[in-house]
Parts: structure tokens; C-alpha cells; sequence
């Protein structure tokens, strides 16, 4: 497994955490919703930075399709 989708584990789990969701329900909304692939192609700056700046941004990139900086 590659550090990307070990890191997609962990960033599911602590959403899931984070937000009282079950595992299905919080696989659901990475597939459905395309955070699976944010958060891979996030990798190298989420895996920087605490997980709840990856949640929030992952809650962002959901109401508004972006990233929290818009640098990024």
C-alpha cells in the first residue's frame, strides 16, 4: 500500500471520527463526493498539517469545491 492510501485510511477514520459517522456512511461520501481523490492528491500538504485543518478543508472543498487557501 502506498503512503497515499494509508493516509486516505487514516483521513476516512478521522473524519468519520470527527463528524459521528459510520464507516459506510463516510465511505459513501469520499466515493460519491470525490474526496478520496482530494485527499490523495492532497497528500503532501495533509499529512503536514493537523487533522482538523485537513477536516475543515475537506468541509470546505464540499460547500465550495476549493481549498480553504486558495494557493494550494
Amino acid at each position: 500500500m502506498t503512503a497515499e492510501l494509508e493516509y486516505l485510511a487514516y483521513a476516512m477514520e478521522r473524519y468519520r471520527a470527527a463528524k459521528g459517522m459510520s464507516p459506510a456512511e463516510v465511505a459513501a461520501l469520499f466515493r460519491e463526493r470525490g474526496l478520496s481523490q482530494v485527499v490523495v492528491d492532497n497528500y503532501y500538504l495533509y499529512h503536514i498539517e493537523s487533522a482538523e485543518h485537513m477536516i475543515a478543508d475537506l468541509d470546505h472543498w464540499l460547500e465550495t469545491g476549493s481549498h480553504l487557501d486558495a494557493a494550494w
